[in-house]
């Protein structure tokens, strides 16, 4: 403000004539000059229009200023001497700001809205996956309970009850309760108890066990995370006619966290990675979401050795 004159009131004219010229930089670079680079990313075009911007605009503000200080529209007095080439000078070096600062806030803002669309993308992707991983959660496992309830109902029509209501409330579930970001706990517990039940009764082979410990009544979590874990367990589960077959799933709550374990035995064929978690899209729907939605607040971790699969799953919960 100091560097022009001493007069408070031609400070003002000639800070009024800076910051325009540096506005008009700006925003011609940021609404024209920018998007034309972003769109056909040609850099040769981008630096030109940009030098010729500068030029014509320090031009005619370099000629807008002579005029005034020729026909002295304001009292002004120097305290030193300045000729036209320093006024060029200065007016390209104010417009050289204003063209540089508008390259670099539209770069940012793009920047910023190019995550913000990934982002958007990323969730709806998500969902669809999800959407999808509800729709066959799946109708093979449906198909294998039907049959089963259908033996039960001739040899034990107490026990088809059971199953039958256990059916129905696993359908009610992935139809209409697990449709929100984010549901109790208490509800993705009781989904995997049914999904149990009902895996227990076709497995005569496998002894299943699931243990709960902790309190969950108040937190809540992504719906659909623990249940691919345990239906890749039955779906991969030994099946030794002389040796043990058995699936364990422990889950415990801790301090707002969850501890998910889950082991089954499995056929040693001298292949340690026949089994792939990644085919399909239970498991990679699951680590996709994982990320998604908790970030740094989970760990997931699978390993195969001496017969048994193990995977372990903490989560961070709400």
């Amino acid at each position: 403000m100091n560097f022009y004159v001493s007069s408070n009131i031609n400070r003002l004219y000639f800070s009024v004539l800076d910051v325009s010229l540096i506005i008009f930089a700006f925003y011609s670079i940021y609404l024209y000059v920018m998007p034309n680079y972003l769109k056909n990313k040609n850099i040769a075009l981008l630096i030109l229009l940009s030098l010729f911007l500068t030029v014509l605009l320090a031009g005619i503000y370099a000629w807008m200023m002579g005029i005034f200080l020729h026909i002295m529209l304001m009292p002004i007095n120097f305290d030193f001497s300045w000729d036209y080439a320093d006024l060029q000078y200065n007016r390209f070096f104010i417009a050289l700001l204003g063209v540089l600062g508008g390259c670099f806030v539209k770069l940012a803002v793009d920047r910023l809205e190019v995550g913000r669309r990934m982002e958007a993308m990323e969730k709806e992707k998500s969902l669809a996956e999800l959407t999808y991983l509800k729709a066959q959660i799946n109708p093979h496992f449906l198909f294998n309970s039907l049959n089963s309830l259908y033996t039960q109902l001739e040899h034990s029509p107490e026990d088809a009850k059971g199953t039958l209501i256990s059916i129905a409330d696993l359908l009610r579930y992935q139809l209409y309760e697990c449709n929100a970001d984010f549901i109790p706990v208490v509800n993705e517990i009781a989904y995997l108890k049914n999904y149990f039940n009902l895996q227990s009764i076709r497995n005569d082979n496998c002894q299943a066990s699931l243990i709960i410990n902790g309190d969950y009544e108040k937190l809540l979590i992504a719906p659909l995370l623990l249940i691919p874990f345990v239906e890749n367990a039955f779906k991969y589960v030994s099946d030794y006619d002389e040796e043990e077959n058995f699936i364990k799933v422990k889950v415990d709550f801790i301090d707002n966290s969850l501890s998910f374990c889950c082991i089954n035995t499995f056929t040693n064929d001298g292949k340690e990675n026949s089994r792939d978690d990644n085919k399909g899209i239970g498991i990679p729907n699951v680590k996709k979401r994982l990320d998604l939605i908790y970030g740094d607040n989970y760990s997931l971790h699978g390993k195969l050795d001496n017969g048994l699969y193990t995977m372990d799953l903490t989560i961070k919960l709400r």
